[in-house]
């Protein structure tokens, strides 16, 4: 009888898990994503992190590219990354809580044990995760900082900004006044780092004013007015992301993931030929990922809800969305077959023509069982460095079980809009943010 897998107290396999994107949709999804709003990421918050990062390269320009703290591992600009979030964390009634703060539990953490924050009390990877990292792609491609992190042309002009609207004239580059006092100050606080490798004691003013001036919630009439003005003009194709910023303000804004198909199918009757083009592309895509998505997803519950017992093609069968995923896999393959662009566009990705290959033969739900199993096992096979584990083992007769941590309690609805989500609820936050969506 063929049991489901278990892992012994030492499985060296388990460091060979691929836990997501099992059907290798994300590559497809990033490159369209990317002709869309390159410079926007979903992890993205409040556009205002854009400005402490200026703000930061402006402080730690005093120290080499390659500097590092005393830990051996610490750069100046997460020193002052550290100093931002404690300041949030040590404020009362911060507005971190609700804008979801890259690090902000780690720092209270850290607080609440009398640690000060450091490297082994931090985001493992802040390159990828602090919102020096979050934000990197959009304040390097709105022309704020440089691909070394030092201020660029624009960077200046808004730390201009944000220093006359915080009464701090000065702060690039006077030698005297309250600009360049505060500046000194956070210098002072950025050197202590470094020199301890951790926070330092800092007095309460100290963080209270570094959190008042820096409130995501607060940012100054010039300050905003710079960011809007390159974002718009930067964050993508000039043309699109003025038809997407006059359909966002129309409608007053797109606040979920599941608002934001309707939105673009909704747009593209309107849209210019080449933003057609992409949005239908997108909807084409979307179609053909919702359908082997929720497939997927059935094969998954068909799996757990028989308590780990192993599954065939005909126990998949009469999952009840079974026939829906077959229908909407036809459409979908179709419509990515008939794009004018699609495919073309990713000739040398090799990733979308593939999937679609291997879905190609598929008219029974036997065929969508095997078709799915299939591309699935090649989909992890092929990421690297070396593969991944598959979440179905293969037993005899065909049939197959579920590994442990997959299981899915819910059988999908049908009913979901995109599997992905392309960047426009996170832009339309940001024209919220700035005061051009009300």
């Amino acid at each position: 009888m063929l049991r489901a897998p278990f892992s012994s107290e030492f499985d060296p396999s388990e460091e060979a898990e691929g836990s997501i994107d099992p059907l290798g949709l994300n590559p497809g999804y990033e490159r369209l994503a990317d002709r869309l709003l390159p410079a926007v990421t979903v992890r993205m918050g409040n556009p205002r992190f854009v400005t402490a990062m200026a703000i930061g390269a402006r402080v730690c320009d005093e120290w080499d590219r390659d500097a590092i703290a005393t830990d051996g591992v610490t750069p100046p600009w997460l020193v002052w990354e550290w100093f931002v979030v404690e300041a949030f964390v040590r404020t009362e009634n911060s507005p971190s809580e609700t804008l979801g703060m890259p690090g902000i539990q780690k720092v209270r953490r850290a607080l609440r044990h009398q640690r000060p924050v450091c490297a082994t009390a931090y985001l493992k990877t802040p390159t990828a995760f602090g919102f020096s990292g979050v934000f990197r792609r959009l304040a390097h491609g709105i022309g704020i900082i440089t691909d070394d992190g030092a201020l660029d042309d624009d960077g200046y002009e808004l730390v201009s900004a944000w220093a006359k609207d915080q009464g701090l004239d000065g702060f690039l580059d006077a030698a005297v006044g309250n600009g360049p006092a505060f500046r000194d100050r956070l210098r002072r606080a950025v050197a202590q780092g470094m020199e301890k490798g951790h926070t330092t004691y800092q007095p309460g003013d100290f963080w209270r004013d570094l959190a008042t001036r820096l409130d995501p919630r607060t940012p100054g009439r010039r300050e905003k007015a710079v960011l809007i003005e390159r974002i718009l003009s930067r964050a993508g194709d000039v043309e699109m992301v003025a038809r997407l910023k006059d359909a966002l303000i129309g409608q007053g804004g797109v606040s979920g993931r599941d608002q934001e198909a309707p939105f673009l199918r909704k747009l593209t009757r309107k849209a210019p030929a080449d933003l057609e083009q992409l949005l239908t592309a997108i909807d084409a895509y979307e179609t053909f990922g919702r359908a082997i998505t929720d497939a997927f997803d059935a094969l998954r519950y068909c799996a757990s809800s028989h308590g780990g017992a192993p599954v065939d093609a005909q126990t998949f069968s009469a999952s009840k969305t079974v026939g829906s995923s077959l229908a909407l896999l036809k459409t979908g393959l179709g419509r990515v077959r008939a794009h004018s662009a699609l495919l073309e566009w990713e000739r040398d990705e090799k990733g979308i023509a593939q999937a679609v290959d291997r879905f190609e033969d598929v008219q029974t739900a036997n065929d969508l069982f095997e078709a799915l199993l299939h591309h699935h096992e090649q989909v992890q096979r092929e990421k690297p460095p070396n593969g991944k584990r598959a979440w179905f083992e293969r037993g005899p007769r065909g049939r197959v079980v579920l590994r442990s941590g997959y299981t899915l309690r819910e059988p999908p609805t049908g009913k979901a809009g995109y599997v992905h989500e392309y960047r426009v609820p996170t832009f339309s936050r940001f024209l919220s943010d700035l005061g051009a969506l009300r």
